[in-house]
C-alpha cells in the first residue's frame, strides 16, 4: 500500500515516523520522566520481536522509539502497548510530553522532577491543551543549577534553585537556530510554574504565527513584552 504524503503527515503527527523506502515507520512511544517499569520493559521488547527487527532505540528525551514497523501493523503495536499503559507519543504543532532530568532520585536535585513532568504531561500533552499550536511547545525541566537537561534550550524552561522553587526561562531552542532562553524575574513554586507555562501556551496560541516556534515569536514581540504578559 503506498501512502500520500497527507497520509503520512497525519500519522507523524500520531507517532508514527515514515522511513525513506515507504513501507516502514518507527514508533515512538512515551516514557513518563524516562523511567520504565520491568513489565513495560517486557513488553516493548516484544512488541519489536513480533513486528520490529528485535531492537528499540532511546531518544535524547528519554523516550522508546521502535522502528521497522509495517504500516499493517501499526493499530496492533499500539493496542499491545496500551496493555500495560504505554501510548504513543505524538507529534506535530502542539505540546510535546515535558523533558526532565532524573532528579527525583538525584542527590542535588531541588524537587521531584518526575512529578513535575507528570503534572506538565497531564496537564498539557494529555490535557483541554491537547490542541494545535503554531508550532511544537515543550516544556524542559532541571532539578538543579546543574541543568543536566539544559532547561534554557526549552521552549520554557524550569530549573531548581531552592528547595521546591524553580526559576523559569522563556525562549529557548535547539536546532537549525539556536537560541538561549531568557529568565523572567523571580523564583516560583511548582504549581506557580505551571500556571505561567498555560499563561505561556494561550498567549503563543493568541499571538504566534503559523509554523512560527515560540522563540522566534519571543525575538519578534519582545521577551519584557511577553514576560510581562506570563506575570502572576
Amino acid at each position: 500500500m503506498e501512502l500520500t504524503a497527507e497520509q503520512k503527515k497525519v500519522l507523524k503527527g500520531q507517532g508514527y515516523i515514515a522511513y525513506k523506502d515507504g513501507v516502514h515507520f518507527s514508533c515512538r512511544v512515551l516514557i513518563e520522566a524516562g523511567s520504565i517499569s520491568a513489565e513495560e520493559s517486557q513488553k516493548i521488547s516484544e512488541v519489536c520481536k513480533n513486528y520490529g527487527r528485535g531492537y528499540f532505540t532511546l531518544t535524547q528525551r528519554l523516550n522508546v522509539e521502535i522502528p521497522w514497523i509495517k504500516y499493517e501493523d501499526l493499530e496492533k503495536v499500539a493496542k499491545e502497548l496500551k496493555e500495560v499503559g504505554l501510548s504513543i507519543g505524538s507529534t506535530g504543532m502542539r505540546a510535546r510530553p515535558a523533558h526532565t532530568c532524573k532528579g527525583d532520585v538525584c542527590q542535588v536535585s531541588l524537587f521531584d522532577t518526575a512529578e513535575a513532568s507528570r503534572l506538565i504531561n497531564e496537564r498539557f500533552y494529555k490535557g483541554k491543551y491537547d490542541i494545535a499550536l503554531p508550532n511544537k511547545f515543550r516544556v524542559t525541566i532541571g532539578g538543579c543549577r546543574n541543568g543536566c537537561s539544559k532547561p534554557a534550550l526549552g521552549c520554557i524552561g524550569l530549573q531548581g534553585r531552592k528547595p521546591g522553587q524553580v526559576s523559569i526561562t522563556i525562549g529557548g531552542m535547539f536546532g537549525k537556530e539556536h537560541y538561549i532562553g531568557r529568565e523572567i524575574p523571580g523564583l516560583y513554586s511548582i504549581n506557580e510554574a505551571l500556571d505561567i507555562v498555560e499563561k505561556a501556551m494561550v498567549y503563543y496560541r493568541e499571538n504566534g504565527q503559523n509554523g512560527e516556534r515560540f522563540a522566534k515569536m519571543v525575538e519578534r514581540i519582545g521577551f519584557e513584552t511577553v514576560a510581562q504578559a506570563l506575570a502572576i
